[in-house]
């Protein structure tokens, strides 16, 4: 299946016997893109000859800078939360947004080819 273009990316992950699905912005969107640079560049700090791993942070900083909306969930009250739901991001717990960050950190954001900027590479292994 073909990515499209100008449509908001939904993202599934499983939560027990549930799936949680959270809508991010369109990958053509340059703010969003920024956004999945920013965490891709944010993970780890260096300190001299120390690093730090700062991906934790990286990663739910990302989700509560780009998340749009989220589906079935339930708070403890039995009322959906979603997008409608006041402060509904601080009612998503870090390991969810760190499930759903590690998408986009394993799609490592599409490459050029996945963007429709560039021919694929040819397979062309013929020497003569």
């Amino acid at each position: 299946m073909a990515v499209k273009l100008g449509t908001d990316v939904e993202v599934a992950i499983a939560i027990g016997d549930e799936e949680v699905t959270a809508v991010f912005p369109a990958y053509d969107d340059p703010e969003f893109m920024a956004e999945v640079r920013k965490l891709l560049g944010g993970r780890w700090q260096q300190k001299g000859a120390q690093q730090k791993d700062k991906s934790t942070e990286a990663r739910v900083r990302f989700f509560n800078a780009t998340a749009l909306n989220i589906r079935n969930v339930e708070g403890p009250d039995g009322r959906p939360i979603d997008a409608s739901s006041p402060g509904w991001k601080a009612k998503i717990p870090a390991n969810w947004k760190v499930s759903f960050a590690l998408y986009f950190e394993e799609k490592n954001s599409l490459t050029a080819e996945d963007l429709g900027n560039s021919e694929p590479a040819s397979n062309d292994t013929d020497a003569e």
